[in-house]
């Protein structure tokens, strides 16, 4: 696909718009509907939330098998990208947790915006200055937890 000047991998095109889409889609669900509330009072205070008839039992399952199905989903459609092999968890699960730090928990919008950013640095650094490697990351990752320890986007709790 030839886009302003470039040429990019279609499916990863496909991917990025796609991804684009659920990440939409669940901002919205948890922001906008009544699901959404009803997780978000169940989180705060799940007692509360039972009180007033909301079956939290029923609701944390399902979102549960929400998440469950959006990974499962997410491992499919990035299987041709990052091939899945028995080491895969170890070479990526730095990655991962850095992400969920940085963004901060009780937000959706932090570990999005920290994935772009550590996602777009990573292969900058590795780009530029590739005698670094990750050590840039780990040494901004250091950096932003040691002024904001509960992550750029993080609730306290």
């Amino acid at each position: 696909m030839h886009i302003l000047g470039r040429d990019f991998p279609t499916y990863r095109v496909f991917l990025i718009i796609f991804s684009a889409l659920i990440i939409v889609g669940l901002w919205f669900g948890v922001e906008r509907t009544r699901w959404g509330a009803m997780v978000r009072a169940a989180v705060d205070n799940r007692g509360m939330a039972q009180s007033v008839g909301i079956n939290t039992q029923l609701l944390f399952m399902a979102t549960f098998a929400l998440g469950s199905g959006l990974a499962g989903l997410g491992g499919a459609l990035g299987a041709d990208i990052l091939p899945v092999q028995w080491s895969y968890p170890f070479e990526h699960l730095v990655y991962f947790l850095i992400v969920v730090a940085v963004g901060g928990l009780g937000s959706l919008r932090g570990p999005f915006i920290a994935a772009l950013l550590i996602g777009v640095a990573d292969t900058a650094c590795k780009y530029w200055i590739p005698e670094f490697g990750a050590f840039l990351i780990y040494a901004a990752t250091i950096g932003i937890l040691l002024w904001r320890p509960m992550g750029l986007f993080g609730v306290r709790a």
